[in-house]
């Protein structure tokens, strides 16, 4: 298996906001060859690190468990969160065995701090272990996107790096398209999210070499959704905007 490759990513003008503390906390406190980084946070580092300039707020930051390759990570994480004052949110309904969120209120400005703690959708069986007695939540497109991750090296605390798996930018384009094909909570969020992640890959026909899976038929699926004329594009920088037009085509293309 090839080297996983590490690219260093500077902050933008303002250094990183919230929660973006809560992710070196975290990093901190839970190994990082047990989690990978995704959801909003996932597309704001290929934002800034190629410098499109749009950035969507989010207060969540969201985490896949390596499961296939660490055991006991639902139990390393659950305890990790619950150090850090963290507490996982059961349902209110008993006949749902799942949960997927911690929270924990911060004193200091009198919000909520969320990580929500996620498992790949093609995770093995064998692997599958439950978070605190819980059926785990699937994140449709995982398993792709851990198989595409690279690392990140930041500093979020001014003179400190912190490292973190995230999905490469054509694996965190998969993975939002997927959530756009299935998610039924603000489900829009998803194409803007891809527009940018577009406008972040550098070499669209080496990804189409990349191809594996679903790949293909998402791609499709989302060239149909995220026209030209969409309102994702319109936040984007024109001449960015033209090439990340350029690799939904190339990418999409029979």
């Amino acid at each position: 298996m090839p080297e996983r490759s590490t690219i260093d990513v500077v902050a933008a003008p303002g250094g990183w906001p919230k929660p973006w503390p809560n992710v070196a906390e975290l990093a901190d406190h839970l190994p990082g060859d047990r989690w990978t980084l995704v959801g909003g946070l996932m597309v704001q580092l290929h934002a800034v690190h190629h410098r499109i300039g749009t950035i969507r707020p989010t207060n969540d930051v969201d985490i896949v468990l390596h499961v296939e390759t660490t055991r006991g990570s639902p139990a390393v994480a659950a305890d990790a969160l619950e150090s850090l004052g963290y507490r996982l949110t059961t349902p209110v309904d008993p006949r749902n065995k799942t949960a997927h969120r911690f929270t924990r209120l911060d004193p200091s400005t009198r919000t909520t701090d969320t990580v929500d703690v996620l498992l790949a959708d093609h995770a093995a069986p064998k692997v599958v272990e439950r978070l605190r007695g819980h059926t785990m939540v699937k994140i449709e497109g995982g398993t792709q996107a851990l198989r595409r991750t690279i690392n990140v090296c930041l500093q979020i605390v001014t003179g400190q790096t912190t490292t973190i798996s995230v999905p490469d930018a054509f694996g965190a384009l998969i993975l939002k398209t997927a959530a756009y094909q299935t998610d039924s909570r603000d489900r829009a969020r998803h194409l803007y999210d891809a527009a940018v992640l577009l406008c972040c890959i550098e070499d669209p026909y080496a990804q189409r070499e990349r191809f594996a899976g679903s790949d293909r038929k998402r791609l499709t699926f989302l060239a149909k959704s995220l026209l030209p004329e969409h309102p994702a594009w319109q936040r984007i920088r024109s001449d960015i905007r033209r090439d990340g037009q350029a690799a939904l085509r190339l990418l999409s293309a029979p």
